[in-house]
């Protein structure tokens, strides 16, 4: 008889901590989101209308809560990349996440690079695609000093 007391007890004690009430708020349950890394992590689902990459990065930014950082802010080279024509096999983007969806557009010549502060978005050229110094062609140029 005193284990089924003891049973009973337990039984009361383990329930309501089995069971817990959600919280509310002004009579609405809260419930806890498990924290997103980055903003650029959200899934976009757009139709893309634009004629040109630049268009095209408007609009998949449009609603997100990020913009475009203005072309004076950006690499020198900017504009190479807006007036591209919007590639046609990519107009229906998503589900996929902001940053692969910008990433893809702007194609494997460009870094995504974010100012989370500002909630601003641009591409820097990366190394491998900046412009290479000019060489004068052999014959040309400086001759070098020889000693003798």
């Amino acid at each position: 008889m005193t284990r089924v007391i003891y049973l009973g007890f337990a039984a009361v004690l383990v329930l309501p901590n089995a069971h817990a009430a959600p919280r509310l708020y002004d009579g609405y349950a809260l419930i806890d989101e498990a924290p997103v890394a980055t903003d650029l992590a959200q899934t976009v689902y757009r139709t893309v209308q634009g004629p040109t990459v630049g268009q095209g990065l408007y609009e998949l930014l449009t609603g997100t809560g990020y913009r475009l950082a203005e072309a004076r802010a950006a690499d020198p080279a900017i504009e190479r990349l807006y007036v591209q024509p919007y590639p046609e096999a990519q107009r229906e983007v998503g589900p996929v996440e902001l940053g692969v969806a910008l990433e893809r557009l702007a194609g494997p010549a460009w870094q995504l690079v974010v100012d989370p502060v500002n909630r601003l978005v641009s591409f820097e050229r990366r190394p491998l695609y900046q412009p290479m110094p000019a060489t004068a062609p052999p014959g040309e140029g400086v001759e070098p000093e020889i000693s003798r």
